[in-house]
């Protein structure tokens, strides 16, 4: 799959039918991949797919500049992120070359370094992972180390890819739909008392380091309302009531538009479970708007239409 890729890019590239690429490749230490920017067809063989391949890369759409198209590729999971922002008017289809890769599952690298010591690789074999430790290689389930978005994974509907590499399909299983919201549900069964508390515990450990912020698809304003100057809603020094602000901002920033692709709580430094936050949002748009963020191109986010006939509006005499 990864030479097909490769193929694809490097014609691409010299058909002039795209300015760059955006793929993965090897990271700077074993296990890990990075973002890369490929502009040549010498630059090709950088490219890599696997288990270990979590960005979201659409996350780097909204920073093209006017010009040519860009090639991009996506896990099917991912191509949600393109559909918001082909909604939100952030970029537009027809400058975007799609390429989407089969995937049926990442690897949570906390997961398996809890597992194994001197893990040199990892395959994806359908219905397990190869792990390979020295001379042995260890079949896993899958179940034992899998990202925990992977167990609730969803594919846009209908979505228009201008290259696959094999069958764009959601990876199935058993307690999946069980497990999607499990994580909120049992906090929402905590009194009210105890869930300021959880919560209040874990946006005091927040440095504030915006990375959450800065690894989301959908941050893309060109001013971000937490650094401005005028009004300024939050202060240098990190106190825990800011902290609570810039989260709960946050989070209503994302109403209609997470994906669940699960980034920002990756990215954490200080391991604080921003996923179940943001699936508290997720679970709260479906049951009022029957919405899911990314499903369907010709849907209109909850929060971007409005309907005179909405039975939740209060209408009033005029004096």
């Amino acid at each position: 799959m990864e030479q097909e890729l490769r193929e694809i890019v490097r014609e691409l590239l010299r058909e002039g039918a795209i300015e760059y690429f955006i793929g993965y490749a090897e990271g700077g230490e074993p296990l890990h991949t990075t973002p890369c920017f490929i502009e040549n067809e010498e630059e090709v063989e950088a490219l890599v797919w696997n288990p270990l391949c979590p960005y979201n890369l659409a996350r780097y759409l909204h920073q093209m500049q006017n010009g040519g198209k860009v090639g991009l590729v996506v896990k099917g999971c991912d191509a949600r992120a393109i559909v918001e922002l082909v909604k939100q008017n952030q970029i537009q289809r027809e400058r975007v070359v799609v390429i989407g890769v089969p995937c049926q599952g990442q690897v949570d690298l906390a997961k398996l370094e809890e597992a194994f010591e001197g893990v040199e690789a990892v395959e994806d074999s359908g219905d397990a992972f190869l792990v390979t430790v020295g001379e042995e290689v260890h079949r896993v389930e899958k179940e034992r180390l899998l990202r925990e978005k992977c167990f609730s994974c969803k594919h846009p509907i209908s979505f228009a890819y201008d290259f696959v590499l094999g069958e764009m399909r959601p990876l199935l299983l058993d307690r999946g739909s069980e497990l999607e919201f499990a994580g909120v549900e049992e906090l929402e069964r905590l009194l009210v008392e105890e869930r300021r508390a959880f919560w209040g515990g874990q946006f005091e450990r927040c440095i504030r380091c915006y990375a959450c912020r800065d690894i989301c698809y959908a941050c893309y304003c060109q001013e971000c309302i937490f650094e401005s100057k005028a009004p300024r809603w939050l202060e240098k020094v990190t106190t825990s009531p800011d902290n609570q602000r810039y989260h709960l901002i946050r989070a209503w920033h994302m109403v209609g538009r997470c994906i669940d692709c699960g980034e920002c709580e990756r990215v954490c430094p200080m391991a604080i479970p921003l996923r179940q936050l943001y699936k508290k949002v997720e679970k709260e748009v479906r049951r009022l708007f029957d919405y899911q963020a990314g499903m369907r191109v010709e849907e209109v986010p909850p929060l971007l239409t409005f309907q005179v006939d909405d039975p939740d509006l209060v209408t009033q005499e005029p004096n």
